[in-house]
């Protein structure tokens, strides 16, 4: 049957050809009639006079309205962008993908070494040498090269690529200069749908160019293809990603109108002199937050940043901490807020990848950027430097609730670590979910062991204390640490990790400390940590269901009771929560039968999605009966109207009998035990068997004892039981990697 959907025109770059959209053909030909143009002298077209930006939109604007009827998407790369893009403002069409291409020359983004050399020289770098050529084709694997040099083997074959480069317009005396601010205004105006796929390793258009159209249309789908470099387009998973974008729900969503707003706490409480912060490196009170964040806004301005634009704070937990992100917020721009416990190779792909214009940070911070290379933003700022900035007329830039105003990183415990991005009305939203959870009035307190919690503060009005220890050590907070802090503060409540909590238990010598509540996040808890807690603190202990995608789920009460399949309950679903539990193999609806399958949630305050990642981590949401879910990959069960977590569904073992949830099996072990265990699975899946590690030095065989008591604990066959030291994530310094530790205790048992 003949393709239906439409048209599909591809409009490559310089000095390139159609043989650049050769994927995109062989994906999308059975659906959707594809033409990959070559541009007037260029590829194997007929050779003729120069051309100017101007003329290159209407030449395309002219093929398109005779060879085209019916749907029209646009695809376009390098200098192709602005081509189509002119295009597009002349044409009627439904849908555009760019690819490394820009539609001006971002603020503090030289021209790009390779094209501003070779437009100096261009007869001799692009016509009378093969140099631009051969240097582009170098661009992408070795099997397309011969290819994308082949027609332009002879300099006489080559003036048009000589003649784009000159072209290029730089200055407002250059003859395409008006062309270009045109093509900027078309985009900058447009509403069709548009996805930015961006090879991650362009030297010629990198990520500040896709910065620039980011801010421009806040709303277009973007994928970052990391290994891709600037030829994209060739890279094999461009296509599909293509394909997958014209097959999703692609609708430009209305912007809202402004609502209440995330800082509206610090506004109220501008002339407060009560503490937000306190800390080993100081208090801050809001009237000290409120000035400190103006002169920091007026020096982020007075650098060009603007609204929509993403900083990266590389800001430890303080209250500078808190300044930065407040300033921020005050000009419209992102924090990109990403913790260094993953380690500082992860830190770079997270930095890079969010495509910052500016950095701010501390003098030892902006030092490890610059010799770390973990971002290449243009502009940086030290809290000195932010601190001696002039308040602007312009206090607090306008907000509507769809606009991106925060991302953030998952720790990595349950697979490489992601940005998350977060609109605000999600934060407004989270904020009263979390006002909710922590109870706590206008002068009181709350503290933490996780470093990103201290941002809560300003945004949920309250103060915070941050207790005295390596913020990224979360293991070594204990009672005393803790019990120091309520003598800083009203501290009503403490959000702790797994490991703080255990240390708080081992240190208390048989003290009360005392605080009204103390959250436990990092689930699965154990109702054996959560039993020792409460015996400790005066108030009562809560184990609430979240994730970095989405928090808070649950209200984390009884925590001590396990469920009739295994797992302990993280509480009730809070008010305005939807939760499904879906079938592992089918996503059939099992909420009411109280079996167990993958964990589904929505909420207003979910995340909008994984940056720089829409379509490859797509999966990750999907629509029921019009409710747009995030999938968790955890999995559990609801008994009694309480959420009781059985763990990660990458973890589920997959016996011949069926699937075992690793928390159900590790429950009674542990308990019997009094040690930490995990169930790993070891074989093929359809017939794997359980293994049962126990918290050990090295890597072992258990002996019998050990052995025979881990089976009579457990209602499940044990194929083998080994002793072996648990790798934990470092944030919660808690969730077991149980997919390593697997491939370790496989190979172990197979001898190699």
């Amino acid at each position: 049957m003949a393709p239906s959907r439409g048209t599909v025109v591809c409009v490559h770059g310089n000095p390139t050809w159609g043989y650049l959209w050769k994927n995109v053909l062989t994906t999308l030909s059975s659906q959707w009639r594809v033409i990959a143009v070559d541009q007037t002298g260029m590829g194997y077209s007929e050779r003729g006079r120069p051309r100017r930006l101007g003329e290159r939109i209407d030449d395309l604007v002219n093929f398109c309205r005779q060879e085209v009827s019916g749907n029209l998407v646009l695809a376009a790369h390098d200098w192709g962008g602005a081509v189509a893009v002119g295009a597009m403002g002349q044409l009627d069409v439904d849908a555009l993908a760019l690819s490394n291409t820009a539609v001006s020359k971002p603020e503090h983004v030289a021209v790009p070494p390779l094209i501003a050399f070779s437009r100096s020289l261009s007869s001799v770098v692009c016509q009378l040498t093969p140099g631009f050529v051969w240097g582009a084709a170098a661009m992408t694997n070795r099997q397309h090269r011969a290819a994308l040099r082949a027609p332009y083997r002879g300099s006489r074959r080559r003036r048009a690529v000589r003649d784009f480069v000159a072209d290029i317009p730089v200055r407002s005396s250059d003859p395409s200069f008006m062309s270009l601010v045109g093509v900027a205004t078309v985009f900058d105006t447009s509403r069709v749908p548009t996805v930015l796929l961006w090879g991650g390793r362009d030297l010629v258009f990198h990520h500040r160019f896709l910065s620039d159209l980011r801010r421009r249309r806040p709303e277009a789908r973007v994928e970052r293809l990391e290994n891709a470099a600037h030829l994209a387009p060739l890279d094999d998973a461009w296509a599909v990603r293509f394909e997958e974008w014209l097959n999703s729900d692609n609708s430009t969503s209305e912007a809202s109108s402004p609502g209440a707003s995330l800082l509206q706490p610090v506004i109220d409480r501008a002339g407060d002199e009560s503490s937000v912060y306190v800390g080993p490196d100081g208090t801050v009170s809001w009237r000290e937050l409120a000035l400190r964040s103006a002169r920091a806004a007026g020096a982020l301005r007075s650098a060009k940043i603007r609204p929509g634009d993403r900083v990266a704070v590389l800001t430890p937990p303080s209250a500078d901490l808190l300044v930065t992100a407040v300033a921020i917020w005050r000009c419209g721009a992102i924090p990109v807020v990403a913790d260094a416990s993953g380690g500082l190779r992860q830190l770079r792909r997270l930095l890079r990848a969010s495509g910052c214009c500016a950095v701010v940070g501390t003098r030892r911070t902006l030092a490890a950027n610059y010799v770390g290379r973990l971002t290449k933003a243009p502009v940086r700022f030290s809290m000195t430097q932010l601190d001696r900035g002039v308040p602007s007329n312009e206090e607090i830039a306008s907000t509507s609730g769809s606009d991106v105003v925060a991302i953030v990183h998952t720790s990595g415990a349950t697979g490489p670590a992601k940005a998350v991005r977060y609109t605000h009305d999600a934060l407004v939203a989270q904020r009263s979910a979390v006002q909710g959870l922590v109870q706590l009035g206008d002068h009181e307190a709350f503290t933490t062991s996780f470093a990103a919690f201290v941002l809560l503060a300003p945004v949920l009005g309250v103060s915070c204390v941050r207790p005295d220890i390596d913020i990224d050590k979360p293991s070594t907070l204990g009672f005393d640490e803790l019990l120091a802090t309520t003598t800083l503060a009203s501290v009503r409540a403490a959000w702790l990790s797994p490991a703080a909590a255990e240390r708080l238990v081992a240190t208390a010598q048989g003290r009360k400390l005392p605080v009204d509540r103390v959250l436990l996040a990092g689930a699965p808890i154990s109702a054996e940590l959560a039993n020792a807690v409460s015996s400790v603190v005066s108030g009562e202990v809560l184990a609430p269901y979240g994730m970095t995608e989405c928090l808070p789920i649950t209200d984390g009460t009884l925590p001590t009771v396990v469920g009739p399949r295994g797992g302990t309950s993280t509480g009730r679903v809070l008010p305005g929560v939807q939760l499904r539990i879906a079938a592992l193999l089918d996503d059939r609806d099992l909420t009411a039968s109280g079996e167990w399958g993958e964990i589904w949630v929505a909420a207003p305050w979910m995340s909008d999605g994984y940056d720089g990642r829409d379509l490859s981590l797509a999966g990750s949401f999907v629509r029921v009966d019009g409710v747009r879910f995030h999938r968790t990959g955890d999995v559990g069960y609801l008994d009694g109207g309480l959420l009781f977590h059985l763990g990660r569904r990458a973890h589920v073992i997959a016996t011949a009998h069926g699937a075992v949830a690793s928390v159900e099996v590790e429950g009674p072990v542990a308990a019997a035990l009094g040690r930490r265990v995990a169930a790993v699975a070891v074989g093929p899946i359809g017939a794997q068997l359980i293994c049962v590690v126990v918290e050990g030095a090295s890597l072992g065989v258990a002996d019998v004892a050990m052995t025979d008591a881990v089976r009579h604990a457990s209602a499940r066959s044990i194929a083998a039981v080994v002793t072996s030291p648990l790798p934990v994530d470092h944030r919660h310094q808690s969730k077991i990697d149980r997919t390593r530790l697997s491939r370790s205790v496989s190979d172990f048992l197979a001898g190699r």
